[in-house]
Protein backbone atom coordinates (compact mmCIF):
# COMPACT_ATOMS: atom_id res chain seq x y z
CA UNK A 1 0.00 0.00 0.00
CA UNK A 2 3.05 2.26 0.25
CA UNK A 3 2.82 3.34 -3.40
CA UNK A 4 -0.93 4.06 -3.27
CA UNK A 5 -0.59 6.15 -0.10
CA UNK A 6 2.28 8.04 -1.69
CA UNK A 7 0.16 8.90 -4.72
CA UNK A 8 -2.84 9.95 -2.63
CA UNK A 9 -0.62 12.26 -0.60
CA UNK A 10 0.75 13.78 -3.80
CA UNK A 11 -2.74 14.31 -5.19
CA UNK A 12 -3.86 16.03 -1.98
CA UNK A 13 -0.98 18.46 -2.33
CA UNK A 14 -2.45 19.48 -5.69
CA UNK A 15 -5.81 20.52 -4.25
CA UNK A 16 -7.57 17.24 -4.72
CA UNK A 17 -7.35 17.42 -8.51
CA UNK A 18 -7.23 14.00 -10.21
CA UNK A 19 -6.14 13.04 -13.71
CA UNK A 20 -8.95 12.70 -16.20
CA UNK A 21 -7.03 11.20 -19.14
CA UNK A 22 -8.50 8.23 -20.98
CA UNK A 23 -6.83 5.66 -23.22
CA UNK A 24 -7.69 7.48 -26.44
CA UNK A 25 -6.13 10.76 -25.37
CA UNK A 26 -3.15 8.95 -23.84
CA UNK A 27 -2.42 7.27 -27.18
CA UNK A 28 -1.58 10.68 -28.63
CA UNK A 29 1.30 11.10 -26.19
CA UNK A 30 3.03 7.77 -26.92
CA UNK A 31 5.21 6.62 -29.82
CA UNK A 32 6.63 3.11 -30.36
CA UNK A 33 9.97 3.12 -32.19
CA UNK A 34 11.39 -0.01 -33.87
CA UNK A 35 9.65 -2.26 -31.35
CA UNK A 36 12.48 -1.67 -28.84
CA UNK A 37 11.79 1.87 -27.69
CA UNK A 38 8.69 3.65 -26.43
CA UNK A 39 8.55 7.44 -26.07
CA UNK A 40 6.15 9.21 -23.74
CA UNK A 41 5.47 12.91 -24.16
CA UNK A 42 5.00 14.22 -20.64
CA UNK A 43 1.71 15.80 -19.66
CA UNK A 44 -0.15 17.01 -16.61
CA UNK A 45 -0.69 13.53 -15.16
CA UNK A 46 3.01 12.68 -15.50
CA UNK A 47 4.09 15.71 -13.46
CA UNK A 48 1.30 16.05 -10.92
CA UNK A 49 0.18 12.46 -10.32
CA UNK A 50 3.30 10.42 -11.18
CA UNK A 51 1.39 8.24 -13.59
CA UNK A 52 0.51 7.73 -17.22
CA UNK A 53 -2.20 5.65 -18.88
CA UNK A 54 -0.97 2.99 -21.32
CA UNK A 55 -2.89 2.48 -24.60
CA UNK A 56 -2.97 -1.01 -26.09
CA UNK A 57 0.20 -0.80 -28.25
CA UNK A 58 2.15 0.43 -25.22
CA UNK A 59 0.68 -2.31 -23.03
CA UNK A 60 1.99 -4.79 -25.59
CA UNK A 61 5.41 -3.10 -25.55
CA UNK A 62 5.67 -3.49 -21.76
CA UNK A 63 4.19 -7.02 -21.82
CA UNK A 64 1.04 -6.28 -19.79
CA UNK A 65 -1.75 -6.92 -22.32
CA UNK A 66 -3.08 -9.79 -20.21
CA UNK A 67 -2.73 -8.12 -16.82
CA UNK A 68 -5.77 -8.87 -14.63
CA UNK A 69 -7.63 -6.06 -12.81
CA UNK A 70 -6.04 -5.35 -9.45
CA UNK A 71 -2.69 -6.91 -10.45
CA UNK A 72 0.68 -5.21 -10.90
CA UNK A 73 3.90 -5.72 -12.82
CA UNK A 74 7.12 -4.22 -11.51
CA UNK A 75 9.69 -2.55 -13.76
CA UNK A 76 13.22 -1.23 -13.25
CA UNK A 77 14.10 2.09 -14.89
CA UNK A 78 17.78 3.03 -15.30
CA UNK A 79 18.86 6.62 -15.89
CA UNK A 80 22.64 7.00 -15.98
CA UNK A 81 23.88 5.46 -12.74
CA UNK A 82 20.52 5.81 -10.99
CA UNK A 83 17.87 3.12 -10.59
CA UNK A 84 14.15 3.78 -10.18
CA UNK A 85 11.58 1.12 -9.34
CA UNK A 86 8.12 1.55 -10.81
CA UNK A 87 5.13 -0.61 -11.63
CA UNK A 88 2.22 -1.03 -14.00
CA UNK A 89 -1.24 -1.84 -12.66
CA UNK A 90 -4.67 -2.52 -14.06
CA UNK A 91 -7.40 -0.76 -12.07
CA UNK A 92 -10.51 -2.44 -10.69
CA UNK A 93 -12.92 0.19 -11.99
CA UNK A 94 -16.01 -0.72 -14.02
CA UNK A 95 -14.01 0.28 -17.10
CA UNK A 96 -10.48 -0.62 -15.96
CA UNK A 97 -7.45 1.21 -17.32
CA UNK A 98 -3.81 0.16 -17.36
CA UNK A 99 -1.39 2.75 -16.02
CA UNK A 100 2.26 3.14 -15.08
CA UNK A 101 2.93 4.67 -11.67
CA UNK A 102 6.33 5.78 -10.42
CA UNK A 103 7.57 6.56 -6.94
CA UNK A 104 8.52 9.84 -5.34
CA UNK A 105 12.25 9.53 -6.19
CA UNK A 106 11.61 9.45 -9.94
CA UNK A 107 9.00 12.22 -9.66
CA UNK A 108 11.51 14.39 -7.77
CA UNK A 109 14.15 13.83 -10.46
CA UNK A 110 11.64 14.71 -13.20
CA UNK A 111 10.56 17.86 -11.36
CA UNK A 112 14.17 18.93 -10.81
CA UNK A 113 14.95 18.53 -14.50
CA UNK A 114 11.88 20.48 -15.61
CA UNK A 115 10.79 22.93 -12.87
CA UNK A 116 9.17 25.27 -15.39
CA UNK A 117 7.02 22.47 -16.79
CA UNK A 118 5.97 21.42 -13.29
CA UNK A 119 4.86 25.01 -12.65
CA UNK A 120 3.11 25.15 -16.05
CA UNK A 121 1.00 22.04 -15.41
CA UNK A 122 0.13 23.19 -11.88
CA UNK A 123 -1.37 26.38 -13.30
CA UNK A 124 -3.19 25.15 -16.40
CA UNK A 125 -4.95 22.21 -18.02
CA UNK A 126 -3.77 23.26 -21.47
CA UNK A 127 -2.04 20.72 -23.70
CA UNK A 128 1.60 21.30 -24.60
CA UNK A 129 2.84 19.76 -27.83
CA UNK A 130 6.44 20.69 -27.01
CA UNK A 131 6.52 19.15 -23.52
CA UNK A 132 9.61 17.06 -22.73
CA UNK A 133 9.63 13.32 -23.39
CA UNK A 134 10.65 10.17 -21.55
CA UNK A 135 12.24 7.46 -23.70
CA UNK A 136 12.07 3.83 -22.52
CA UNK A 137 14.49 1.41 -24.24
CA UNK A 138 14.54 -2.33 -23.51
CA UNK A 139 17.62 -3.88 -21.93
CA UNK A 140 18.62 -7.53 -22.06
CA UNK A 141 17.42 -8.08 -18.51
CA UNK A 142 13.64 -8.73 -18.47
CA UNK A 143 11.54 -5.73 -17.37
CA UNK A 144 14.58 -3.43 -17.25
CA UNK A 145 14.58 -0.23 -19.32
CA UNK A 146 17.10 2.53 -20.04
CA UNK A 147 15.69 6.04 -19.77
CA UNK A 148 16.46 9.18 -21.73
CA UNK A 149 14.88 12.56 -20.99
CA UNK A 150 14.41 14.87 -23.96
CA UNK A 151 15.53 18.33 -23.00
CA UNK A 152 17.56 17.44 -19.91
CA UNK A 153 20.50 19.68 -19.16
CA UNK A 154 23.65 18.54 -20.93
CA UNK A 155 26.64 17.51 -18.85
CA UNK A 156 28.91 19.17 -21.41
CA UNK A 157 28.34 21.19 -24.54
CA UNK A 158 28.29 19.42 -27.89
CA UNK A 159 31.36 21.35 -29.02
CA UNK A 160 33.45 20.02 -26.11
CA UNK A 161 32.97 16.38 -27.09
CA UNK A 162 35.89 14.79 -28.92
CA UNK A 163 34.92 11.87 -31.16
CA UNK A 164 36.89 8.83 -29.98
CA UNK A 165 36.91 7.09 -33.39
CA UNK A 166 38.13 7.70 -36.91
CA UNK A 167 35.92 7.07 -39.96
CA UNK A 168 36.06 3.38 -40.82
CA UNK A 169 36.65 2.19 -37.23
CA UNK A 170 34.46 -0.72 -36.11
CA UNK A 171 33.14 -1.05 -32.55
CA UNK A 172 30.61 -3.21 -30.72
CA UNK A 173 27.33 -1.93 -29.35
CA UNK A 174 28.43 -1.68 -25.72
CA UNK A 175 31.51 0.34 -26.69
CA UNK A 176 29.40 2.67 -28.85
CA UNK A 177 26.87 3.16 -26.07
CA UNK A 178 29.55 3.98 -23.49
CA UNK A 179 31.47 6.36 -25.74
CA UNK A 180 28.45 8.37 -26.87
CA UNK A 181 26.40 8.00 -23.63
CA UNK A 182 23.33 6.87 -25.57
CA UNK A 183 20.81 4.05 -25.40
CA UNK A 184 21.70 0.56 -26.67
CA UNK A 185 18.99 0.21 -29.32
CA UNK A 186 17.19 2.04 -32.10
CA UNK A 187 18.06 3.74 -35.37
CA UNK A 188 18.18 7.15 -33.66
CA UNK A 189 19.74 7.25 -30.18
CA UNK A 190 19.57 10.44 -28.18
CA UNK A 191 22.52 11.42 -26.03
CA UNK A 192 21.76 14.32 -23.71
CA UNK A 193 25.18 14.03 -22.07
CA UNK A 194 26.91 15.27 -25.25
CA UNK A 195 23.87 16.87 -26.91
CA UNK A 196 23.93 14.59 -29.94
CA UNK A 197 22.10 11.96 -31.96
CA UNK A 198 23.72 8.66 -32.88
CA UNK A 199 22.25 7.44 -36.18
CA UNK A 200 22.52 3.71 -36.84
CA UNK A 201 21.71 2.22 -40.24
CA UNK A 202 21.63 -1.54 -39.72
CA UNK A 203 21.71 -3.26 -43.11
CA UNK A 204 21.61 -6.72 -41.52
CA UNK A 205 18.16 -6.55 -39.96
CA UNK A 206 16.28 -3.37 -40.84
CA UNK A 207 13.72 -3.36 -43.64
CA UNK A 208 14.57 0.28 -44.39
CA UNK A 209 16.24 1.03 -47.73
CA UNK A 210 18.99 3.34 -46.47
CA UNK A 211 21.62 4.02 -49.14
CA UNK A 212 24.27 6.38 -50.44
CA UNK A 213 23.53 8.32 -53.61
CA UNK A 214 26.76 10.11 -54.43
CA UNK A 215 27.85 11.92 -51.28
CA UNK A 216 24.35 11.96 -49.75
CA UNK A 217 23.14 9.21 -47.43
CA UNK A 218 19.35 8.75 -47.42
CA UNK A 219 18.56 7.70 -43.84
CA UNK A 220 15.10 6.44 -42.90
CA UNK A 221 13.67 7.80 -39.65
CA UNK A 222 11.72 5.60 -37.23
CA UNK A 223 7.91 5.39 -37.40
CA UNK A 224 5.83 6.18 -40.46
CA UNK A 225 4.03 9.09 -42.08
CA UNK A 226 0.75 7.72 -40.75
CA UNK A 227 2.18 7.41 -37.22
CA UNK A 228 3.15 10.98 -36.31
CA UNK A 229 5.94 11.20 -38.91
CA UNK A 230 7.98 14.35 -38.38
CA UNK A 231 6.09 15.15 -35.19
CA UNK A 232 7.51 12.07 -33.42
CA UNK A 233 10.17 13.17 -30.92
CA UNK A 234 13.24 11.56 -32.51
CA UNK A 235 12.35 12.54 -36.07
CA UNK A 236 11.53 16.05 -34.88
CA UNK A 237 14.88 16.35 -33.10
CA UNK A 238 16.77 15.15 -36.17
CA UNK A 239 14.86 17.50 -38.49
CA UNK A 240 15.60 20.43 -36.17
CA UNK A 241 19.29 19.66 -35.71
CA UNK A 242 20.56 22.56 -37.90
CA UNK A 243 18.77 25.07 -35.66
CA UNK A 244 19.42 23.35 -32.33
CA UNK A 245 23.11 22.61 -32.87
CA UNK A 246 22.71 18.93 -31.99
CA UNK A 247 25.59 16.93 -33.48
CA UNK A 248 24.92 13.87 -35.63
CA UNK A 249 27.16 10.79 -35.64
CA UNK A 250 26.53 8.17 -38.33
CA UNK A 251 27.19 4.43 -38.07
CA UNK A 252 26.43 1.64 -40.55
CA UNK A 253 26.14 -2.07 -39.70
CA UNK A 254 27.13 -4.56 -42.41
CA UNK A 255 27.73 -7.52 -40.10
CA UNK A 256 25.88 -8.49 -36.94
CA UNK A 257 27.08 -6.53 -33.89
CA UNK A 258 29.78 -4.63 -35.85
CA UNK A 259 29.15 -0.87 -35.97
CA UNK A 260 31.24 0.99 -38.56
CA UNK A 261 31.76 4.68 -37.74
CA UNK A 262 31.12 6.67 -40.92
CA UNK A 263 31.68 10.14 -39.53
CA UNK A 264 29.99 13.23 -38.20
CA UNK A 265 27.08 14.21 -40.44
CA UNK A 266 24.63 17.02 -41.03
CA UNK A 267 21.37 17.41 -42.93
CA UNK A 268 21.98 17.94 -46.64
CA UNK A 269 18.38 18.88 -47.39
CA UNK A 270 14.90 18.81 -45.90
CA UNK A 271 13.47 15.38 -45.02
CA UNK A 272 11.00 13.95 -47.52
CA UNK A 273 8.32 11.28 -47.50
CA UNK A 274 9.00 7.97 -49.24
CA UNK A 275 7.22 4.65 -49.67
CA UNK A 276 8.90 1.54 -48.27
CA UNK A 277 7.96 -1.91 -47.04
CA UNK A 278 7.90 -2.50 -43.29
CA UNK A 279 9.10 -5.64 -41.52
CA UNK A 280 5.95 -7.44 -42.64
CA UNK A 281 6.57 -6.41 -46.28
CA UNK A 282 3.59 -4.05 -46.19
CA UNK A 283 4.12 -0.68 -47.95
CA UNK A 284 3.95 2.33 -45.65
CA UNK A 285 5.02 5.97 -45.64
CA UNK A 286 8.31 6.89 -43.99
CA UNK A 287 10.37 10.04 -43.70
CA UNK A 288 13.85 9.99 -45.19
CA UNK A 289 16.60 12.36 -44.04
CA UNK A 290 19.28 13.28 -46.62
CA UNK A 291 22.60 13.43 -44.78
CA UNK A 292 26.09 14.48 -45.83
CA UNK A 293 29.36 14.13 -44.01
CA UNK A 294 30.77 17.31 -42.54
CA UNK A 295 33.49 18.63 -44.79
CA UNK A 296 31.84 17.17 -47.89
CA UNK A 297 33.74 13.87 -47.81
CA UNK A 298 32.72 10.45 -49.08
CA UNK A 299 31.93 7.48 -46.81
CA UNK A 300 35.05 5.56 -45.70
CA UNK A 301 33.48 2.18 -46.54
CA UNK A 302 30.75 1.01 -48.87
CA UNK A 303 28.82 -2.18 -49.47
CA UNK A 304 31.15 -2.90 -52.39
CA UNK A 305 34.20 -2.61 -50.15
CA UNK A 306 32.72 -5.10 -47.70
CA UNK A 307 31.08 -7.42 -50.23
CA UNK A 308 33.36 -10.32 -49.34
CA UNK A 309 32.65 -9.93 -45.65
CA UNK A 310 28.93 -9.26 -45.61
CA UNK A 311 26.93 -12.20 -44.37
CA UNK A 312 23.98 -13.56 -46.29
CA UNK A 313 21.58 -11.84 -43.91
CA UNK A 314 22.97 -8.46 -44.93
CA UNK A 315 22.62 -8.96 -48.66
CA UNK A 316 19.33 -7.70 -50.01
CA UNK A 317 18.12 -8.81 -53.39
CA UNK A 318 15.85 -6.47 -55.26
CA UNK A 319 12.27 -7.67 -55.68
CA UNK A 320 9.59 -6.14 -57.89
CA UNK A 321 7.66 -3.51 -55.99
CA UNK A 322 3.86 -3.71 -55.87
CA UNK A 323 2.44 -1.45 -58.60
CA UNK A 324 0.85 1.04 -56.14
CA UNK A 325 4.20 1.48 -54.36
CA UNK A 326 6.01 1.83 -57.66
CA UNK A 327 3.54 4.53 -58.70
CA UNK A 328 4.06 6.35 -55.38
CA UNK A 329 7.83 6.49 -55.86
CA UNK A 330 7.53 7.41 -59.55
CA UNK A 331 5.13 10.22 -58.75
CA UNK A 332 6.66 11.66 -55.57
CA UNK A 333 10.36 10.76 -55.43
CA UNK A 334 12.52 13.82 -54.88
CA UNK A 335 14.66 15.19 -57.71
CA UNK A 336 18.08 16.75 -57.20
CA UNK A 337 20.17 18.20 -60.01
CA UNK A 338 17.93 16.65 -62.64
CA UNK A 339 18.25 13.15 -61.17
CA UNK A 340 15.44 11.36 -59.44
CA UNK A 341 16.61 10.35 -55.98
CA UNK A 342 14.83 7.12 -55.01
CA UNK A 343 15.57 5.22 -51.83
CA UNK A 344 15.21 1.79 -53.41
CA UNK A 345 17.50 -0.94 -54.70
CA UNK A 346 15.03 -2.35 -57.19
CA UNK A 347 16.31 -0.32 -60.15
CA UNK A 348 18.44 2.70 -60.98
CA UNK A 349 16.95 6.03 -59.81
CA UNK A 350 16.46 7.44 -63.31
CA UNK A 351 14.57 4.34 -64.48
CA UNK A 352 11.69 4.45 -62.04
CA UNK A 353 9.19 6.20 -64.34
CA UNK A 354 10.09 3.91 -67.26
CA UNK A 355 9.71 0.88 -65.01
CA UNK A 356 6.30 2.08 -63.89
CA UNK A 357 5.17 2.69 -67.50
CA UNK A 358 6.12 -0.86 -68.52
CA UNK A 359 4.43 -2.38 -65.49
CA UNK A 360 1.31 -0.30 -66.09
CA UNK A 361 1.14 -1.47 -69.74
CA UNK A 362 1.25 -5.11 -68.58
CA UNK A 363 2.68 -6.41 -71.85
CA UNK A 364 0.25 -4.54 -74.14
CA UNK A 365 1.15 -1.66 -76.45
CA UNK A 366 -0.66 1.42 -75.20
CA UNK A 367 -1.35 2.65 -78.74
CA UNK A 368 -2.43 -0.38 -80.82
CA UNK A 369 -3.55 -2.54 -77.88
CA UNK A 370 -1.61 -5.53 -79.28
CA UNK A 371 0.58 -7.83 -77.21
CA UNK A 372 4.32 -7.15 -77.15
CA UNK A 373 5.96 -8.70 -80.26
CA UNK A 374 8.26 -11.00 -78.23
CA UNK A 375 9.50 -11.83 -74.75
CA UNK A 376 13.06 -10.96 -73.69
CA UNK A 377 15.60 -13.39 -72.27
CA UNK A 378 14.51 -12.22 -68.81
CA UNK A 379 10.95 -13.31 -69.57
CA UNK A 380 9.63 -9.75 -69.86
CA UNK A 381 7.34 -8.58 -72.72
CA UNK A 382 9.37 -6.27 -74.99
CA UNK A 383 7.96 -2.74 -75.12
CA UNK A 384 9.76 0.55 -75.71
CA UNK A 385 9.42 3.71 -73.65
CA UNK A 386 8.06 6.83 -75.35
CA UNK A 387 7.63 10.38 -74.06
CA UNK A 388 4.35 11.80 -75.41
CA UNK A 389 5.84 15.30 -75.37
CA UNK A 390 9.51 14.72 -76.23
CA UNK A 391 12.08 15.77 -73.65
CA UNK A 392 13.78 17.92 -76.29
CA UNK A 393 10.51 19.87 -76.64
CA UNK A 394 10.18 20.47 -72.91
CA UNK A 395 8.36 17.27 -71.97
CA UNK A 396 8.96 15.90 -68.47
CA UNK A 397 10.01 12.46 -67.26
CA UNK A 398 6.81 11.98 -65.26
CA UNK A 399 4.20 9.22 -65.30
CA UNK A 400 1.65 11.40 -67.12
CA UNK A 401 4.04 11.81 -70.08
CA UNK A 402 5.52 8.30 -70.43
CA UNK A 403 3.98 5.27 -72.16
CA UNK A 404 5.13 1.80 -73.29
CA UNK A 405 4.75 1.01 -77.00
CA UNK A 406 5.56 -1.83 -79.37
CA UNK A 407 8.47 -1.03 -81.77
CA UNK A 408 6.13 -0.33 -84.73
CA UNK A 409 3.98 2.17 -82.81
CA UNK A 410 7.04 3.76 -81.28
CA UNK A 411 8.50 4.39 -84.75
CA UNK A 412 5.11 5.64 -85.98
CA UNK A 413 4.93 8.22 -83.19
CA UNK A 414 8.42 9.52 -83.99
CA UNK A 415 7.75 9.76 -87.71
CA UNK A 416 4.13 10.97 -87.78
CA UNK A 417 3.13 12.00 -84.25
CA UNK A 418 -0.52 12.21 -85.31
CA UNK A 419 -2.71 14.38 -83.03
CA UNK A 420 -5.38 11.61 -82.53
CA UNK A 421 -2.61 9.21 -81.39
CA UNK A 422 -1.17 11.82 -79.02
CA UNK A 423 -4.63 12.42 -77.52
CA UNK A 424 -5.22 8.66 -77.14
CA UNK A 425 -1.92 8.15 -75.29
CA UNK A 426 -2.63 11.06 -72.95
CA UNK A 427 -6.02 9.55 -72.07
CA UNK A 428 -4.40 6.19 -71.36
CA UNK A 429 -1.88 7.70 -68.95
CA UNK A 430 -4.94 9.00 -67.07
CA UNK A 431 -6.46 5.51 -66.96
CA UNK A 432 -8.98 6.21 -69.71
CA UNK A 433 -9.55 4.09 -72.85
Amino acid sequence: MEEIEDIIASAEEDAGDFPDDDEDSASLTWTIVDGNTAIKQTDRAAFLYRETILPLPVQEFFGVLNLDPGHKKRLVLLYGTRRFDTYIEKTVHTSPVTRMIWKADFAAMLNQQYPLWLDFFKKTRAEAVDAPTIQFTRRRDPDHFDLELEGACSQETAGDFEVPYSPGDTVDNDTLRTAFRCGPQGAIRRSHGINSLVLVSDHTSSSNEDKWIGKVFHFTGPGSGNERGLSSPLNKTLAGSPESGIRLFLFEVFEDAKYVFIGEAELADSPYRSRQADGGKNPHDVYVFPLKLKGGGRPPVTRKDLSKEITGSAQKKGKPLPLPELEFQARYAVKTGGRREVVSEVFEPDRIVSEYARRRANGTCQLCNQNAPFVTADGEPYLEIHHIIPLIDGGEDVIGNVVALCPNCHRKMHLLNLPPDVALLKRRTEGKN
